[in-house]
């Protein structure tokens, strides 16, 4: 009896350890996001880094969250307001006079950016030119854990400083107003209305804090990541890894050697040979260049202060010539590898241009099958790159157009021929070609750099670094898809069919319908029993062909009826989520839950479909399945309906996660494509049914949604409504 009464002892000690787990499920958590200073331009990108990760941590926790912008001068009193359960991107330890009652978070959580600030209307200082440091006096607050990264840029810089401690900000910001001090050191999230952005130099981890009464969300928090980082080791690196390129180009500064270095610099001489719209092409009358790589080099000379002109010669062994004896100092390759690049050496990426492989079946090949590859215009480096990449594969060695290798690959002369994307999108070359098919999941990202002369000094290659690093990721992507959509096709016979079937096919009528007229003028009177007999034959022949047709058609559409999938977007098609969502609504939804059907429109899609073209166009559909796909769950389908439309059909759903997905979607369809002058930003228009509240069958739910979906129209768009809600039927 006592072994029994220990263990029920025991057992109730335990069952509050789990407890808080168990009412884990959809409950409201309100996570505090600090505005950073907006002088850095990437608030929306740190905001769309935790949107992101929680979104995934949803999944393990089933938080039902929402991320509170706040102010770093209120962010702690609203953390004890109890306006936030938990605050994200705080320095850990706190060394700002607010830790006391503050628990922390024992795992790094999102990014900060350290930077020198300034008073207002100081001009001494360029952040560009960092010898104008020298001789400032600088502001800290005392024992601050982030004063380690800027002894370590003043170090590496080799700036000399004079550093003053304060015992908190307040005090700090007193000296600077009073001109006692010039510069003070801060973070993004902690700058105030006094505090004027100079410069940033550090991406800092930080962590989420909280008050003690809610340690049991921080706990939740923290083994959520842990399980996630288990679970999915590389989720966080490569998310981190993405924000690192949207925020480190801000953080590169040249040295003060370097900046002398550049100024007594004459122009660099850049090599390149033949010429490839929309990358590079050469003007021989005005020695310019134009092109994606003229506008990223025109970027690096902003970025570093470096002045280019260009040397155009027709060879590529004749650029590599000029670049060994001096003629030239830099030019446009492939890195393949150092022993195949002696004596010159190599920048970072400049710019990774995609391929795309086409053949005959959709099947993926494998690095070790004994393929033959069709490249069109192979050059030296390319092939060396591919070379390396593919040891078992066999190319063809000649020149040959992209016509001439798509040709070879549907004779099966070759297995594959690899294309540039851009191609495929400004000269959609297949659609003569009905039978190849592009390889899914086989692209590659071919990388360029810039090779430096063996006769120009190492420090050419640190700033040429740095001067890549700098360039805004946006900007590249603007610099490329501008070149992209503004490149005029190739003009050919293939370019007047692709691009004007309707015109080629009425011209190509009226010709054949003018010689067949003409033939039967003249043989009229002399054929016209034999004409009638024949008329007779075909009218048998053509009967018989149609029932062929009709027999064949029926048969083809009893195999699109048992297809389930979309061909684009890999979700249910229109007949498959129909299906589904019978399936669902036969069992009735728990207590308090329902089941619940979305029609979700694609705002703005065509708009953008026709200005990025039609394969980004899919593109932009099979994105936003896969992000539908990652909101629902393993119990509930998504389909595609049509055109930009689609449907989720929810399974056993908490009423109010309905808002949470509908928000989720929308932020989905914001994240698809930046906006552009040419087309607005995608958004999502969003109609909601729920059983039994709205119907008792999928087609009663389905006729409601898009009445809903029809008064979300009405209203702009980009919002969601459920449908009309009888309160009679629940």
């Amino acid at each position: 009896m006592k072994t029994v009464m220990t263990l029920l002892l025991s057992l109730c000690l335990l069952l509050p350890v789990y407890e808080p787990f168990a009412e884990a499920d959809g409950q409201q958590v309100k996570l505090g996001f600090i505005q950073p200073d907006k002088s850095l331009v990437n608030g929306h990108i740190l905001r769309r880094y935790y949107i992101t990760y929680l979104d995934e941590l949803s999944k393990q926790t089933n938080w039902d969250y929402q991320l509170v912008n706040i102010d770093a001068g209120n962010a702690f009193s609203q953390l004890f307001a109890g306006d936030i359960d938990l605050l994200l991107s705080v320095e850990y330890p706190s060394s700002l006079g607010m830790n006391n009652g503050i628990i922390y978070s024992t795992m790094d959580f999102g990014y900060d950016v350290e930077g020198l600030y300034t008073r207002e209307s100081e001009t001494r200082f360029d952040p560009q030119d960092l010898n104008t440091l020298n001789g400032a006096v600088v502001g800290v607050i005392a024992h601050r854990p982030i004063n380690d990264r800027f002894e370590e840029f003043q170090q590496n810089n080799r700036l000399t400083l004079t550093v003053r401690e304060f015992v908190n900000q307040q005090a700090m910001l007193t000296a600077l107003n009073a001109g006692d001090i010039d510069l003070v050191v801060d973070t993004a999230t902690n700058t105030t209305a006094e505090e004027h952005f100079l410069m940033a130099y550090a991406r800092i981890p930080v962590r989420v804090a909280a008050i003690d009464a809610q340690r049991r969300r921080l706990v939740e928090m923290e083994q959520a990541l842990a399980r996630l980082n288990m679970e999915n080791p590389h989720f966080e690196p490569l998310l981190s890894q993405n924000l690192a390129v949207n925020l480190d180009f801000q953080l590169v500064h040249y040295t003060p050697l370097e900046s002398q270095y550049i100024q007594n610099l004459p122009p660099l001489r850049i090599a390149i040979y033949g010429g490839s719209s929309p990358y590079i092409e050469y003007d021989e009358d005005t020695h310019t260049a134009k092109g994606i790589y003229a506008d990223l080099i025109a970027a690096l000379a902003e970025n570093s202060g470096l002045q280019f002109s260009y040397v155009h010669v027709s060879q590529y062994q004749d650029a590599i010539a000029m670049l060994e004896k001096g003629d030239a100092d830099i030019m446009l390759d492939i890195f393949t590898g150092a022993e195949k690049h002696l004596p010159f050496y190599f920048t970072n990426p400049l710019l990774e241009i995609p391929y795309t492989f086409i053949g005959n079946t959709a099947q993926t090949p494998s690095a070790s099958d004994p393929v033959t590859l069709a490249v069109p215009w192979p050059e030296p480096s390319l092939m060396s790159y591919l070379r390396q990449k593919f040891p078992h594969w066999n190319f063809v060695e000649t020149k040959i157009s992209y016509s001439d290798a798509l040709d070879r690959v549907q004779r099966k002369e070759c297995n594959l021929a690899l294309l540039r994307d851009s191609t495929l999108e400004i000269d959609r070359p297949l659609i003569p070609y009905p039978n190849l098919n592009i390889i899914p999941d086989a692209s590659i990202k071919i990388p360029t750099s810039l090779v430096i002369s063996p006769t120009q000094p190492r420090i050419l290659q640190s700033i040429l670094n740095k001067a890549i690093t700098q360039i805004n990721p946006e900007k590249r992507l603007h610099i490329t898809q501008k070149h992209i959509i503004d490149s005029k096709p190739e003009f050919s016979l293939q370019h007047i069919i692709t691009f004007y079937p309707l015109q080629s096919g009425l011209t190509a009528g009226i010709i054949l319908f003018l010689i067949a007229g003409m033939f039967f003028l003249s043989h009229h009177q002399q054929s016209m029993n034999k004409a009638q007999k024949l008329l007779q034959e075909k009218n048998l022949k053509l009967l018989s062909m149609i029932e062929k047709l009709n027999t064949a058609k029926q048969k083809q559409r009893h195999y699109q009826e048992l297809a389930e999938t979309d061909a684009l977007t890999g979700l249910l098609n229109k007949a498959a989520i129909e299906r589904a969502g019978s399936e669902i609504l036969c069992t009735p939804a728990a207590p308090d839950r329902c089941h619940a059907l979305f029609i979700i429109d694609l705002d703005h899609f065509k708009e953008a479909n026709d200005t990025l073209g039609h394969q980004r166009g899919d593109d932009i559909l099979r994105r936003f399945g896969v992000c539908l796909s990652h909101i629902v769950r393993a119990d509930d389908a998504v389909g595609r309906f049509g055109g930009d439309e689609f449907i989720l059909i929810l399974d056993n759903i908490p009423r109010h996660n309905i808002e949470r997905i509908a928000t989720r979607i929308r932020e989905a369809a914001h994240n698809l494509e930046p906006a552009t002058d040419e087309h607005p930003r995608l958004s999502a228009s969003i109609g909601i049914a729920l059983y039994p509240a709205h119907g008792r069958d999928y087609q009663e739910l389905l006729h409601n949604a898009d009445q809903a979906l029809y008064h979300v129209k009405e209203k702009g768009r980009d919002g969601w409504s459920l449908a009309y809600y009888d309160q009679k039927s629940i």
